[in-house]
């Protein structure tokens, strides 16, 4: 098929570590994703190109993804297509979670995501294996798998209350380069450069709606550690309380990029109902599930690459509301869909999209 061996040919000049054998297959992979927009492998299967009956290319599906494959190649795929030379060296990465069941089994995955374009692209991802929010340990090993990626980059993590603690807080303080902006609850204690002790909600009693505070060099303590942040507090138009930790310097842009978070499109929304409908895989163990979440990543950020281009010959037309009738990512595996279904029409411009995911940068 035209579609197939035009992916192979530019993923093979771009991932030069795999093997002919797995270029073919995460091809024709990839190909058939696109087409039924849907992660169950039978029908992945049923939509792959090739001579073998549907059962054979159901299980070499099944044979790619426990067969370990390190994730680390589709980073090196997706990490270039975010950022290069021309671009600016500063990175906003955000942290979430996504969690569904399986008959009795639990699916719960913590993801570390790169934001382009306002979308978060997984980077990578920890398979938490139990229901429920992550703890500190699970955290740091995400952090630790992508920090080999990220330690040459400036980059600036938002986080939301579900990912506070004062030993992750040290740790996070402790990476070069790394700035961030998390949200914490008001239900602990703090220590003034003045040596006053206060708890945090008195801090926010007698905030006005729409105003701002800000306090530096504050100690956030517990009954065993201790952290030293500067803190931001904010009530809304609407009264709702907000208050940021940051080691960040320039703490009156603080809360506008925190702001940037509530506007985010998280991948989950894409990788699910929206996109690929992650929770119809039957994939549970931890490795496969990663290895199935990078696939995807890289699926995603094709989408949203073609979907930007097409938006610049082309801009989508916004609603009344104030946003766009259609999202990039949407657009933009539409038009992937389109392509390989007509791909004998179209064979050209499938070959520029190839090349907007896969060619060197």
């Amino acid at each position: 098929m035209r579609s197939i061996h035009t992916l192979k040919k530019h993923l093979a000049q771009a991932a030069v570590s795999l093997s002919d054998h797995r270029i073919d297959l995460i091809s024709k992979f990839l190909n058939a994703l696109l087409v039924v927009r849907s992660v169950n492998l039978m029908k992945v299967a049923t939509a792959m190109a090739g001579p073998a009956v549907q059962m054979s290319r159901y299980r070499r599906l099944q044979r790619f993804f426990s067969s370990g494959l390190s994730t680390e190649i589709f980073t090196q795929l997706i990490l270039p297509k975010v950022v290069t030379p021309s671009k600016q060296l500063f990175l906003t990465l955000t942290i979430d979670r996504t969690h569904w069941k399986f008959g009795n089994t639990d699916l719960n995955l913590l993801c570390l995501g790169l934001l382009h374009q306002n979308v978060s692209i997984p980077l990578e991802s920890v398979s938490l294996g139990k229901a429920g929010n992550s703890n500190t340990k699970e955290r740091k090993k995400l952090f630790r798998k992508a920090w080999r990626y990220l330690k040459d980059y400036s980059c600036c993590l938002l986080a939301d209350r579900e990912f506070i603690g004062i030993e992750w807080l040290s740790f996070l303080l402790g990476l070069p380069g790394l700035e961030f902006i998390i949200r914490i609850r008001c239900d602990g204690w703090a220590t003034f450069p003045n040596g006053e002790k206060r708890l945090l909600s008195v801090l926010m009693r007698h905030l006005r709606k729409g105003k701002t505070r800000i306090y530096e060099n504050v100690v956030l303590y517990d009954t065993s550690d201790k952290v030293g942040v500067h803190l931001v507090c904010h009530r809304s138009e609407k009264g709702d309380l907000v208050l940021l930790a940051t080691n960040r310097s320039d703490l009156d842009q603080v809360l506008h990029l925190y702001k940037e978070r509530w506007s985010i499109e998280t991948a989950f929304g894409f990788l699910k109902s929206k996109g690929f409908d992650l929770e119809e895989t039957h994939l549970t163990k931890p490795k496969r599930i990663q290895l199935l979440l990078s696939v995807l990543s890289l699926a995603l950020l094709w989408g949203l690459l073609v979907g930007i281009e097409a938006d610049h010959i082309k801009p989508i037309a916004v609603k009344k509301h104030g946003r766009k009738a259609i999202s990039f990512v949407r657009l933009g595996l539409d038009q992937l869909q389109d392509a390989i279904t007509n791909i004998d029409e179209q064979w050209r411009e499938f070959r520029h999209y190839c090349r907007v995911l896969l060619s060197c940068t």
